[in-house]
């Protein structure tokens, strides 16, 4: 990626804006553990619909219109919000966390405009159909029933690479929870701390792993 393609990506509203309001966030936040716990049901739902998600998405190459895409065509992003908001629960950032929610919103639905556009050149009439009965990221009750439908695929779930959403939301949310022990509680290192870090340290390194082990798959395929 070369300077110009750096200063285009950080012109971008989520690097400008919303990635220095979350450093803010993450710094000056004072979780506790009914904050944390209150959390836990939104980032579980996030992380569940995206799992889900992921599970059926056949991205640009079918439409899909199975699992959750059946009920909101753009789950992985409400999945996105649920743990976002998980957070702003967790850190009870209410003020700043509206505002974060705002600004990821106007992300997103230029974002889903953009793909849209791609989805309607290549889908026609079918994507247009879909997109008057089913809502972008607010859920319907209503199950659309049309179009090919295919089963649930761990397989695909693996190639998408959800778990490094899940690995570091975990090690995310067991920072904070340190954060709250040592800096709130000012509590003395014991055998509840070191597993936590140790547990922290095994979702890093299995990400680690995962990007090593994607690397040297890559290279055997272009060997081939």
């Amino acid at each position: 990626m070369n300077i110009k393609e750096r200063l285009k990506r950080w012109s971008k509203l989520r690097f400008a804006i919303i990635y220095p309001l979350s450093v803010f966030i993450v710094f000056f936040s004072v979780p506790d553990d009914r904050s944390i716990m209150s959390s836990v049901s939104f980032i579980i739902a996030g992380l569940a619909v995206r799992i889900w998600a992921n599970g059926y998405a056949i991205k640009m190459d079918k439409l899909t219109t199975s699992g959750p895409y059946a009920f909101v065509r753009h789950p992985l992003y409400l999945g996105t919000i649920l743990i976002a908001i998980g957070f702003i629960v967790m850190l009870k950032i209410y003020l700043a966390g509206a505002m974060f929610l705002i600004l990821m919103v106007a992300v997103y639905r230029r974002t889903i405009q953009k793909e849209e556009n791609m989805l309607i050149k290549k889908f026609n009439g079918t994507y247009a159909a879909y997109k008057r009965k089913i809502p972008a990221v607010l859920p319907t009750v209503f199950h659309y029933k049309e179009g090919e439908k295919w089963s649930f695929s761990l397989r695909r779930l693996i190639r998408s690479q959800e778990y490094k959403v899940f690995l570091w939301v975990m090690i995310i949310m067991i920072t904070f929870h340190l954060k709250d022990e040592f800096m709130i509680e000012h509590e003395l290192m014991d055998s509840k701390i070191w597993f936590l870090i140790v547990i922290a340290f095994v979702l890093g390194l299995t990400d680690l792993i995962g990007e090593l082990f994607k690397k040297r798959l890559v290279k055997k395929e272009l060997i081939k």
